[in-house]
């Protein structure tokens, strides 16, 4: 492994810069490498140049490959893995500040799979964090080229996204609710803190969601616990308490009656079915 972690200042310094390199890397992972499950208070892009491996981060699991690239927000737990047989080699760039989170969120309300952007040319992104790794020392000089290199870097994936600043500024509230309900679905979200940190009443936040999407904010929290339930009670030997824990349920009764009502069928019988079939 290579890299290039800049230390002359410290982390609450970058987290009160606009935006500020915190590290960069290279690693080419032996078959099965893994990483995690890691919580990070930092945004970190990897770019796969070669090889294939699984991304899991917010209850979903992602298969990928080379010309990807994956994106982890701070506060998020995430584990990844190489493959056994094709194992991949990745490089990365880790970044904070007050409006770090705005750019990543921005790039990832843009991609049909929120974390992942597909279909990169990644030469170029290899060829700008290779200058970055290969600063020797832990300076001013080094930090200021460092955070031109990310600069760069950012620009480069919103024009590959097509991310124009119009769109940035764009603003539908309806959307930017959806976009938290699908990052965060798996927490116990109350609808009244929601609508604190948007700065609307609960009764305008169900009123504009149900305008737009048809559903109550309640209902389509809940169409996106209980899909990720099916998909874990198949894909997964989780017990069913651990998976109604870490989809904001209160115990595995409160779990249990939901997924009945909606699926007529219990959760350990639905793993059963499929199971045999």
């Amino acid at each position: 492994m290579k890299e290039y972690k800049e230390t002359q200042h410290s982390i609450h310094y970058k987290s009160l810069s606009d935006l500020s390199f915190y590290s960069a890397g290279y690693e080419k992972c032996k078959p099965s490498y893994s990483y995690g499950p890691k919580y990070r208070n930092y945004q970190l892009i990897h770019f796969v140049l070669s090889g294939e491996g699984t991304l899991h981060i917010n209850e979903q699991t992602f298969n990928l490959k080379q010309g990807d690239a994956f994106l982890i927000p701070s506060g998020k737990i995430s584990y990844y893995k190489a493959s056994a047989t094709n194992p991949w080699c990745y490089t990365w760039i880790s970044f904070l500040g007050i409006n770090s989170q705005n750019y990543i969120y921005q790039m990832m309300k843009k991609t049909d799979d929120i974390y992942i952007i597909h279909n990169l040319d990644i030469t170029k992104y290899k060829t700008l964090i290779d200058e970055i790794i290969n600063l020797q020392e832990n300076n001013v000089i080094h930090y200021l080229k460092a955070n031109s290199l990310l600069f760069l870097i950012l620009a480069q994936l919103f024009e590959d996204i097509n991310l124009s600043e119009n769109q940035m500024q764009t603003k539908s509230l309806a959307n930017d609710l959806k976009f938290y309900f699908d990052v965060n679905y798996a927490e116990k979200l109350i609808l009244k803190d929601i609508a604190k940190k948007f700065g609307i009443h609960p009764n305008y936040l169900t009123r504009i969601f149900h305008e737009k999407f048809h559903l109550s904010p309640k209902q389509y929290i809940m169409q996106l616990k209980l899909k990720k339930a099916r998909s874990l009670l198949i894909t997964t030997e989780l017990s069913i308490s651990i998976i109604a824990s870490s989809l904001g349920f209160d115990d595995q009764l409160a779990f249990s009656r939901t997924f009945k009502k909606e699926f007529s069928i219990s959760p350990s019988m639905y793993r059963k079915y499929y199971a045999e079939k």
